[in-house]
């Protein structure tokens, strides 16, 4: 490879792991933000069901 080809290929080698790179920090703010709403979805669910609901089970059928 010539200087200039090898310089264009190092360069979209770089593109492509700096792309990678924001996709994995996107992708980790929104689990991020889901796990932190199911969280809040079952403190509220918790707060807003009698104490004694799901205490036991009932295996009968």
């Amino acid at each position: 490879m010539d200087g200039v080809s090898q310089v264009g290929a190092q360069t979209a080698g770089a593109a492509q792991v700096f792309a990678l790179n924001k996709t994995r920090e996107i992708a980790k703010d929104t689990v991020l933000s889901l796990v932190g709403s199911a969280v809040q979805g079952a403190e509220a669910a918790r707060a807003s069901n009698p104490a004694h609901l799901g205490q036991t089970i009932d295996t009968r059928a």
